[in-house]
């Protein structure tokens, strides 16, 4: 008895003639369209209608053949109003809300695509992990209330927690100089400046102004710069120095009532700090509960210019820090 082909013809047997016959009716004629397999699933993935194509196989039907020489049909617009495929995700919102008005997906501006293939290839590339402190900041919250005041006075800002913040990590990071480095792709290269980032939003995206020398600054001084770069970032004005040389940054999002969160690394540094909001919350204290403000700090990592415990020594230090800022805020 003959053996059967190692690969089975895609249409012409009976059988297949048949359950072609099953497949995509001619809205126009009432009639199924007799199409192989093969070519239903080239038709489907290539989007082109089967009743519009002449078939080439037994009793004209369709056969891949056919399909592939067909240019794909064109997708319909979305229209407001049909909501995405189940398990699907909507990937742009739909503008022009007004019922049975097709919307279109809004462009991304420069500045957005080049954030999102930075944070992209520091995502795929970096190995990240992530350590996670809450520390007690009632006495932050006291340096903020007595030398701010005296620190507008003299730099015409008052200071805000974020000033506070950088003034403390690039003391930190004076104190432990291994976070203040990055991966250059050959090896670690350590920076003898502490140039620290603020993560700062904008309507086409997320920058990051860099406040150069902060370990070297008064507060005022910090406030000041800060305001100035948050002022021209969202003006559109930063120079392209403005933004270069960062070597850590800060994300914070207290402002908007986040507990905590975890930030990706802003590449080639090693870390970023993610700040939550300054809350009320239960600490022990001597053994026995009570209520004081507190902050989580999350310090996200790039391991290959950073390993745990180095990590954690800068976390601790900058905790420290919080929870006694006195003789550094001056």
């Amino acid at each position: 008895m003959r053996g059967s082909p190692a690969v089975a013809p895609e249409y012409g047997t009976p059988d297949a003639n048949a359950a072609a016959a099953l497949g995509t009716r001619n809205p126009e004629l009432g009639t199924r369209t007799l199409a192989s397999p093969r070519a239903r699933r080239l038709a489907a993935e290539r989007a082109v209608n089967l009743a519009a194509v002449l078939g080439s196989g037994p009793e004209g039907a369709v056969l891949a053949s056919d399909v592939a020489n067909v240019a794909p049909s064109p997708p319909p617009p979305p229209i407001l109003g049909e909501g995405p495929a189940p398990g699907a995700a909507s990937l742009a919102p739909l503008v022009g809300e007004r019922a049975g008005v097709r919307g279109e997906a809004p462009q991304a501006s420069r500045l957005w695509r080049t954030m999102a293939e930075r944070m992209a290839a520091s995502w795929t590339s970096a190995p990240h992990f992530f350590l996670v402190r809450e520390v007690i900041a009632s006495a932050l919250v006291e340096m903020h209330g007595r030398v701010g005041p005296a620190a507008e006075r003299r730099g015409g800002v008052k200071p805000t927690y974020t000033d506070l913040l950088v003034k403390l990590v690039a003391a930190a990071l004076r104190r432990e100089p291994r976070m203040n480095a990055s991966w250059d792709g050959a090896g670690i290269r350590q920076h003898a400046e502490v140039n620290v980032g603020i993560a700062t939003a904008v309507e086409e995206g997320l920058l990051v102004p860099v406040i150069h020398a902060a370990d070297t600054l008064t507060l005022g001084e910090v406030a000041a710069r800060r305001r100035d770069l948050v002022d021209r970032a969202q003006s559109g004005r930063l120079r392209p120095e403005d933004v270069a040389g960062g070597t850590f940054t800060i994300s914070n999002l207290g402002m908007y009532n986040v507990d905590a969160f975890h930030a990706i690394v802003n590449p080639p540094q090693a870390g970023i700090l993610a700040v939550g909001r300054l809350a009320d919350r239960v600490v022990a204290i001597d053994g026995q509960p009570a209520v004081r403000p507190t902050l989580v700090l999350t310090l996200s990592c790039d391991h290959r210019a950073i390993d745990g415990a180095r990590a954690a020594r800068f976390l601790d230090e900058l905790a420290t820090l919080v929870e006694e800022p006195w003789g550094l805020l001056a």
